[in-house]
């Protein structure tokens, strides 16, 4: 059977404002859009793009969803051609519609995080637009202080590539054991009973610097097995001059799934997807 070689790509889900857990923030959120039509669902991405969250599969204690988006473009309907024949025909699409394209993505609660794991593909939604699709419906939800989510992007194997990517490294955050207050290094204190098993030492760029070398030293130091270092997380800019976000931690994964296709319409199956993505999950246990 044939199949196809989807990217997926590894998440965590943040909380920028709202006095409630992250993993409590989206469930109010998703029970919010299941509540909606789909057509009060639908959002404009960035016209002629649209799309709408399609179907939620939630565990019994909500701690993980499988979600389908779709999405497709307008006002785009050139004549078919055929691949034998070279004939062409009038397309039977009206300027209103457009091809639908699903997204698949995975979201699961593991030690107070959300971690999503997204395919991803060209036709796709990416993960900053599923962020803005969420950020507008979770302004909706009647809380206290207004939901706002943000994302982080989880990098291990390709970080120094990551990292090549940023014009500039703004800020990084290094996790290292709390042992590490009472080494001879720091000599702060050795009684760290209740202290949290991670302690965060936070570097910061002076106005207009780079700090990227320092990140790399301190990736190779982590790679090479340097027992005080647990993860790092980076803070930069790209060449549009946006915020990326980028954290590391010791995650064993694969970045390839090949799920299998349905030979009618070409769509990848979506119950194998969902499987090949669970079964990456289980990394995260």
């Amino acid at each position: 059977m044939a199949t196809k070689t989807r990217k997926v790509g590894f998440y965590y889900l943040t909380l920028v404002s709202g006095e409630m857990t992250i993993d409590n923030a989206l469930n109010d959120t998703l029970n919010y859009i299941s509540n909606l039509s789909k057509i009060d669902r639908n959002r404009t991405f960035k016209s002629p793009k649209f799309g709408f969250l399609d179907t939620i599969d939630s565990s019994n204690n909500n701690s993980k969803h499988k979600i389908i988006f779709k999405s497709a473009s307008h006002s785009f309907r050139p004549p078919l051609v055929h691949k034998d024949t070279i004939t062409e025909r009038e397309s039977p699409k009206s300027m209103e519609e457009g091809e639908t394209q699903k997204t698949h993505l995975i979201t699961k609660a593991i030690n107070g995080d959300v971690i999503i794991i997204l395919e991803k593909h060209q036709a796709g939604l990416t993960i900053q637009q599923i962020k803005n699709y969420l950020n507008y419906f979770a302004s909706l939800v009647e809380s206290d202080t207004q939901i706002k989510f943000d994302f982080e992007t989880i990098a291990k194997d390709n970080f120094l590539e990551e990292i090549e990517n940023l014009s500039r490294v703004v800020s990084a955050d290094v996790y290292v054991d709390k042992q590490l207050l009472g080494s001879e290094v720091l000599d702060y204190s050795e009684r760290t009973n209740t202290v949290k098993h991670e302690v965060i030492i936070s570097v910061k760029a002076k106005n207009r610097d780079n700090i990227s070398d320092f990140a790399r030293d301190v990736y190779a130091k982590l790679n090479s097995g340097e027992n005080a270092i647990q993860r790092l997380r980076v803070v930069g800019r790209n060449n549009e001059n946006n915020i990326v976000k980028l954290n590391t931690d010791f995650i064993e994964r694969q970045e390839y799934v090949k799920p299998t296709v349905n030979q009618v319409t070409g769509e990848i199956r979506t119950s194998d997807l969902f499987n090949e993505m669970g079964s990456v999950l289980q990394n995260f246990n």
